[in-house]
């Protein structure tokens, strides 16, 4: 269904020369038979978005930047094509799918695409039937499109791609802002297209602890310009990408590794194996207190009466499915969010009354969209503003920066970053300002593992009796790995505050990986296992 050849993809600085001494891909050759499930994986800008570009049309006639190779999909070779010489053969689904919503029923929206490309009105109903009914849409085409889960969102998306009887249908990141049963659902959705129903579909995908499994080949960008394609249980010798489940075979000498739960189970089961408790770190003097916090939206209660306090020295992660009041309570707690009713006191004084530049030194947030807060032309530019604006020492941003995404020209303009590494950027810009109260919503959303290690410890550098972290995530391995509190959320409401390896351990619904494998009480990340 797919053949590479000698696929070379560079972008291009504003003087038209190579951003770069690499090209980004560099003479890619592979092929993809139809039907086949395909993760794309690999470090932080690695060059995977820019591959599932490629293979839209997006890359060069978007993006800008020089190509050269053949991209041949279903016999057509489509090289230097525009996207909308693709569009009836291969679908897309970007990493903000709601971002590219175009109508606001779901009907309107599924139709959109096919409506454009001009098939007849009988074929587009039919088609309709069909995709609606694979994706378990039916009874959603009245709805508005903005009322949908996450969940749901996807696979409107999912089926808008797919409306014209597309034979490939390209993801990125489709599962970075779902709770665990709406990923469940969207992975359930794709394997099914590609098995059942004979669409080639490739995903790239940070949170790959629950994909690898389900696939049938990885295919690996490296970084380095080369790209390889093999079984799942073969492409993970990269530790900046490997999942737990693959971290932990390769600490304990497994050979061959296991990717499926099951026999990783059985193969822990077979060893003798020890473990350390996590570290505990002691809670310093209450930071900030929320008091009967209510938010409501007509008849619809976001959030309903939390009160809760945070600590110096310690990180509260915030859990809960999609729709359950995490981002909300972030903004009411930030002070710029909307409140119905109670009070967020840092100090003896209420967030929301705080004046602009206070608040802005004091309680710093990093949104889902972290490209919303990028505003200048270059990297060099973001990250000097950073300094004059935090009044540090020159090169304090850029050297947080680096820890989390490595060198990277500077010259780039912060729209060509990837997506972990505009995360990567923005968290930077709000770190070094060492405010006393850190909110994150989504941090790790297109980080691979290496990025979140990077993160968890700047984190943990981060704590101190003065200062408290609010981490909100549906990524369980990471609040694993650095949480010391999780509050979890249903409509709104806070409903455990517990320990992590209460909410994460062995036999709960946010069981970790580590914790599913050795269904062991207490274990919950691979640091803790002993060699």
């Amino acid at each position: 269904m797919i053949t590479l050849k000698d696929l070379t993809f560079s972008y291009l600085r504003a003087d038209g020369s190579p951003a770069s001494e690499t090209p980004l891909l560099n003479r890619v050759n592979l092929e993809i038979p139809a039907g086949e499930f395909v993760l794309i994986c690999g470090p932080t800008g690695s060059g995977k978005s820019t591959l599932l570009k490629a293979l839209t049309g997006l890359a060069p006639s978007f993006t800008g930047g020089l190509l050269s190779g053949q991209v041949i999909i279903d016999g057509q070779d489509l090289t230097g094509k525009a996207p909308f010489e693709f569009a009836n053969l291969v679908g897309y689904v970007n990493q903000q799918p709601e971002g590219s919503f175009v109508a606001d029923t779901v009907l309107d929206e599924i139709v959109y695409g096919a409506e454009q490309l001009g098939k007849p009105v009988i074929e587009i109903e039919q088609r309709l039937k069909e995709v609606t009914e694979i994706l378990g849409l039916t009874d959603l085409l009245k709805r508005d499109v903005s009322s949908l889960s996450g969940g749901q969102q996807q696979r409107v998306a999912i089926a808008s791609a797919l409306i014209a009887g597309q034979r490939v249908l390209l993801l990125d990141e489709p599962t970075s802002a779902l709770d665990l049963s709406g990923a469940n659902e969207v992975l359930k959705t794709l394997k099914s297209l590609a098995h059942s129903h004979g669409v080639t579909v490739l995903l790239a995908e940070h949170r790959i602890s629950r994909v690898i499994a389900e696939v049938d080949s990885v295919l690996v960008v490296h970084g380095d310009g080369s790209v390889t394609k093999g079984n799942p249980e073969t492409q993970f010798n990269d530790e900046r990408f490997a999942p737990p489940i693959i971290e932990l075979g390769i600490k304990l000498g497994w050979n061959p590794l296991s990717v499926d739960a099951n026999m990783a189970t059985n193969r822990w089961a077979e060893g003798q194996h020890s473990f350390s408790p996590r570290d505990r770190n002691p809670a310093g003097p209450e930071i900030l207190k929320v008091s009967d916090l209510s938010l409501h939206f007509g008849k619809v209660v976001a959030l309903k009466n939390i009160c809760a306090s945070f600590y110096g020295n310690r990180l509260t992660a915030v859990m809960g499915e999609n729709g359950s009041g995490k981002t909300s309570l972030c903004w009411a707690i930030q002070g710029l969010g909307e409140r119905s009713s109670g009070s967020v006191l840092l100090g003896n004084n209420d967030t929301a009354e705080l004046a602009k530049q206070t608040r802005l030194d004091q309680v710093a947030m990093v949104p889902q969209r972290a490209a919303d807060l990028l505003f200048l032309h270059s990297l060099a530019e973001e990250l000097a503003e950073s300094d004059r604006f935090a009044e540090v020492e020159a090169g304090a941003t850029a050297k947080l920066f680096m820890g989390l995404a490595g060198r990277i020209d500077t010259a780039i303009h912060p729209r060509d970053l990837s997506a972990g590494q505009q995360l990567a950027l923005v968290l930077a810009i709000q770190l070094v300002k060492g405010a006393k109260v850190l909110i994150l919503d989504e941090p790790t959303r297109g980080l691979d593992y290496a990025a979140k290690r990077a993160l968890a410890k700047q984190l943990a550098t981060l704590r101190a009796p003065d200062r408290c972290i609010i981490l909100a995530s549906h990524d369980i391995e990471f609040v694993a790995m650095v949480s010391d509190r999780v509050l979890l959320l249903k409509e709104g409401e806070i409903i455990s505050d517990s320990s992590p390896e209460e909410v994460l351990g062995w036999g709960q619904p946010l069981a970790s990986q580590v914790a599913i494998i050795s269904k062991t009480t207490g274990l919950i990340t691979v640091e803790q296992v002993d060699k």
